[in-house]
């Protein structure tokens, strides 16, 4: 492979690597009132000649709730019941979530994308 070749594979391999899409986490505490948890990433990185490293933990994480109904009634919302020590699954929205969480149309800008900092639980694994 070509001095160039291997730059680019190399500046590829380095872009898609900083793109976060999900992950499995391990629960290090979950608020049931306000549906948010602490957790800890379960994939590590590693940078060259440097040992692997833990990600940071993440805090106040949305855990998505549910919303069916049941028998034809009324709908119900159903919400998540972790505990400390589940593995779940966390997806990294595109863009950041800051104020679309709350229902308003936005215009997020480019300053976070893929971001571990805009996770939400999607479930168990």
């Amino acid at each position: 492979m070509s001095n160039s070749s291997e730059f680019y594979a190399n500046f590829k391999n380095q872009i898609l690597l900083s793109i976060n899409t999900c992950m499995p986490c391990k629960v290090l505490a979950y608020n049931e009132n306000t549906r948010t948890a602490k957790i800890q990433p379960l994939f590590m990185v590693k940078e060259m000649n440097r040992p692997p490293e833990k990600l940071s933990v993440l805090e106040d994480v949305p855990v998505l709730k549910q919303k069916y109904k049941v028998n034809g009634g009324a709908t119900q919302e159903y919400v998540p019941a972790l505990s400390v020590g589940d593995t779940v699954l966390a997806v990294f929205c595109q863009r950041a979530i800051d104020d679309a969480a709350e229902g308003k149309l936005v215009y997020p800008g480019a300053s976070r994308l893929f971001d571990v900092h805009d996770a939400i639980i999607v479930g168990l694994l």
